[in-house]
């Protein structure tokens, strides 16, 4: 029997954490993903947004010795906010790898570096106790030790990855930032295939869903995708479990909740399930 699969949610907020009463039930903390598997000997973490950092807290509880490997999307304020409060990265014998996709002259090293610079942050890269090294990812397929990992181009307003996960035979679609387009130009209806066979058969798709489609209207270009269109979209892939996520600070838990039972009654029958993603939330394949 095939070993399981956990998916946990640390922080499904877009843009800003917003620590409101109005916000508890989906969460206030910015974007931050962990699987977990047996097959796994490493920590597999997605991006570090403010979630991070209960992560962090909850793995300081358990062994003394964190090692293991993070892979950001890209990096935009909401996906890094958590990186310098996470406290495995100062303790001495903890070891980690962290991964990012190229920024047109700049890697990962200079992007995080220049993230923690003493203008913005009190601790440097270089006071952190952990042995910490930053790889540029370009595109292609990494084999670590019980998973794969590659990526597709996001369309977002920076080079931004769309993380593909293969581990123990299931796969796992990660896109907390990406633009699914409305309109009809060509370049769109490539884009919209390309993302199409990237996703098809997917066992886990978390998908940017941070707007409606008349809120869209006034902000394309912003580089995230309404609702609507994402379901339009993958309901014909093949996606075992859609989950929305990158939730906007405006959306307050009323207004998700309404929405969530809405596309389930409107979309259970293209998926095993189908919701917004909650902060706290896990899947286990």
């Amino acid at each position: 029997m095939a070993e399981s699969v956990k998916i946990k949610f640390w922080g499904v907020r877009g843009s800003t954490p917003c620590a409101n009463s109005e916000n508890m039930i989906f969460g206030g903390n910015t974007t931050c993903f962990q699987i977990e598997s047996d097959s796994l000997s490493e920590l597999l973490i997605i991006d570090c947004g403010t979630g991070i950092r209960n992560l962090g807290n909850h793995l300081l509880n358990g062994d003394s010795k964190i090692c293991g490997r993070i892979f950001i999307t890209h990096p935009h304020w909401d996906h890094l906010q958590g990186f310098p409060f996470f406290k495995p990265f100062y303790k001495e014998n903890s070891w980690f790898r962290v991964y990012l996709p190229p920024q047109d002259q700049s890697g990962c090293k200079e992007i995080l570096q220049g993230h923690m610079s003493n203008t913005f942050f009190p601790v440097t890269m270089d006071m952190l106790d952990a042995d910490m090294d930053c790889e540029t990812f370009q595109p292609g397929k990494l084999n670590m030790e019980g998973y794969s990992v590659d990526y597709m181009w996001a369309k977002h307003t920076v080079q931004t990855a769309i993380f593909r996960f293969t581990i123990n035979g299931k796969t796992i679609i990660i896109a907390p930032d990406n633009e699914l387009p409305h309109d009809n130009s060509q370049d769109s209806k490539d884009f919209i295939k390309e993302f199409c066979a990237f996703v098809d058969g997917a066992d886990v798709l978390i998908h940017d869903a941070q707007f409606d489609n008349k809120q869209y209207k006034e902000r394309e270009g912003w580089g995230h995708s309404s609702y609507e269109k994402v379901l339009e979209i993958t309901a014909g892939c093949n996606v075992k479990h859609m989950v929305l996520t990158h939730h906007d600070p405006d959306s307050d838990d009323d207004y998700l909740t309404n929405l969530d039972s809405k596309i389930k009654a409107s979309h259970s029958q293209y998926y095993e399930s189908v919701g917004f993603a909650k902060e706290g939330q896990s899947i286990i394949l």
